[in-house]
């Protein structure tokens, strides 16, 4: 057996000691930057080692890998072949040098590739022709944006032969400047015609908002796919053609800065801005004590909905209100991006009487017109009844609490102050003296008990403002909680009130903090209770209130497990209704 293997190791000895040689050559050269071409390698004899491709990475992709051996023995004279195709496709443009490749201690000579940009022209037919009439462009509207404004970015491909439906298309990337990108609708496909060519057209679109002034740099985009050559409808894996890779040439884009002239606010250019308001209630026909819903909504055609602002809404004094967190949305097509805030607010009125919700204004700049525009919701007055009326002090002076129309200010006719005394004297003087002297006596009587009950009042509310100053500290549950018992023992119905708001919102973490939540969780001792405390406040009891019922039912109330809001999976309306 040890002879055998000697006689082996022999027979092999030529191969073993005969030095490889290697050579190295591409199927054609010169090639387009893009297309591929074959890298092949031959080596006649026994190599050290595989072979080391890792230099190759630098100017090259490497897309697919092959290798074959073969044997052959002429007049006792045996020889070995190795040969490595490589598929590659160049990365860059101009004279590329292929370096030397390793196999063991034998290497490959060095070679010169030229890489065009473009493919070279071809009249004669075949897939060199074909592959000349594919190339990727990428465009851009307007040419010289804004900072934060809208650009439509639009990418196509453009080709006269078919291709196989296996291709890929990467989006474009910002490669200089900041911005945010994102794809408008879906691919379509379409034609065009250019250079009397009826060329077939894959496009995309996408909106692009650069965050800076200066120049914005979108680097090149690849298109990868094969050719559908005659023959390919055969072939069951769809890959028979000629493989082939485009660029888009790099874009650049001039970003300008703010117009110097701009005073609003927040720098927000757009096609269009408008304010949307809506009233779960009519504004003028509300009750005191019960919560109406507000929705605002900031719609832009031109700007996400991240980049809206808060609305600023200046709450009357008296008047309480609760707000979430804000909803976003985005409606996107073709044509752009339709940006939509919107902020739900819960307004609550305690007691009777007109409040003024100021008009709401925000500037925005129009990017068709290159103007200043402004988006207004007029002023509203909240008409409060069925309730009480607040006690002094609470409001401000009637002069700061303008009766103002929905839609516009109401016209108020210029009177001057005698004129308007003259008008309410009778015009005979000769009535009556005793009708006058009654009228007189009538008016002190009146008077009298007004000064009284004011007097009554002031000290009533001295009290419980003290109550409250040293019971209600702003977030600690078992003060407020403490707070509420005081009320309650004192039989401070007013207080009670207040406190029981506030623990609501402090102890039960209730939002909004409105009774009517905590009464949806309450058993029916405590909805009878919270219904005794409306009618002593609102003026509907029999009698003085006593709090002692309440308490008791607080303390024997069990808050119900909060439960996780669901996602809405719906959208809400885009305009919402006045």
């Amino acid at each position: 057996m040890v002879r055998f293997w000697l006689l082996v190791a022999c027979w092999f000895l030529p191969l073993w000691v005969q030095a490889a040689t290697i050579t190295s050559e591409f199927d054609r050269n010169p090639v387009a930057l893009g297309d591929p071409l074959i890298l092949r390698f031959t080596a006649d004899g026994v190599v050290g080692a595989e072979p080391d491709f890792t230099p190759l990475s630098k100017d090259f992709e490497i897309q697919g890998r092959s290798q074959s051996n073969s044997f052959s023995m002429v007049n006792g004279v045996s020889s070995v072949q190795t040969v490595w195709e490589l598929t590659v496709f160049p990365r860059v443009t101009g004279n590329v040098q292929v370096p030397p490749i390793a196999f063991g201690i034998d290497q490959s000579q060095p070679l010169v590739l030229q890489v065009l940009d473009q493919p070279a022209q071809n009249t004669n037919a075949g897939a060199g022709a074909i592959g000349a009439d594919i190339f990727v462009e990428l465009s851009a509207e307007p040419q010289q944006p804004y900072v934060q404004q809208q650009i439509i970015v639009t990418q196509r491909l453009l080709h006269l032969a078919p291709l196989q439906p296996q291709a890929s298309l990467t989006h474009p990337s910002i490669e200089g400047g900041k911005g945010n990108i994102q794809q408008l609708g879906k691919t379509r496909n379409t034609t065009l015609m250019r250079d009397g060519r009826n060329y077939q057209v894959i496009e995309r679109r996408y909106a692009l908002y650069p965050q800076q002034s200066g120049d914005l740099v979108l680097g090149r985009t690849t298109f990868e796919g094969s050719l559908a050559t005659g023959n390919s409808q055969f072939d069951p894996f769809g890959v028979a053609g000629p493989r082939v890779r485009r660029f888009s040439e790099p874009f650049t884009l001039k970003i300008q800065t703010q117009p110097a002239g701009y005073t609003g606010q927040h720098w927000l250019p757009a096609k269009s801005i408008s304010l949307n308001a809506h009233w779960d209630k009519p504004a003028d026909k509300l009750k005191a004590g019960e919560p109406n819903g507000l929705t605002l909504a900031i719609v832009a055609d031109g700007l996400a909905a991240e980049q809206l602002p808060k609305l600023e809404l200046s709450i009357p004094i008296g008047v309480k209100a609760y707000t979430d967190q804000p909803e976003f949305r985005n409606e996107s097509n073709a044509q752009g991006i339709v940006g939509v805030r919107q902020e739900k607010w819960v307004l609550v009125a305690p007691y009777n009487g007109d409040y003024a919700l100021p008009e709401l204004k925000l500037d925005w700049w129009n990017s068709t017109t290159g103007k200043q525009e402004t988006a207004m919701l007029n002023a509203v007055t909240l008409r409060v009844s069925g309730g009480e009326a607040a006690p002094a002090g609470q409001l401000p002076p009637a002069s700061q609490q303008p009766a103002v129309s929905l839609t516009e200010e109401a016209a108020v006719p210029s009177v001057k102050p005698q004129a308007l005394a003259d008008s309410l004297l009778p015009s005979n003087w000769s009535v009556n003296k005793k009708i006058i002297m009654a009228l007189l006596f009538l008016w002190v009587l009146l008077t009298t008990a007004w000064l009284y009950w004011q007097w009554k009042h002031r000290k009533s509310a001295t009290t419980i403002a003290k109550s409250e100053n040293t019971v209600l500290p702003p977030r600690n549950p078992k003060i407020a909680l403490q707070a509420l018992a005081t009320a309650c023992k004192s039989n401070q119905p007013q207080a009670a009130h207040d406190a029981l708001m506030n623990w609501i919102e402090v102890g039960l973490n209730l939002r909004p903090a409105l009774i009517s939540r905590l009464r949806e969780q309450a058993s029916p001792l405590l909805q009878a209770e919270i219904d005794a405390l409306g009618a002593a406040l609102y003026g509907r009891g029999n009698g003085a209130w006593q709090g002692a019922g309440l308490w008791k039912a607080i303390t024997t109330f069990q808050p119900a497990a909060q439960k996780s809001a669901k996602p809405t999976t719906g959208l809400a309306e885009l305009y919402p209704k006045q």
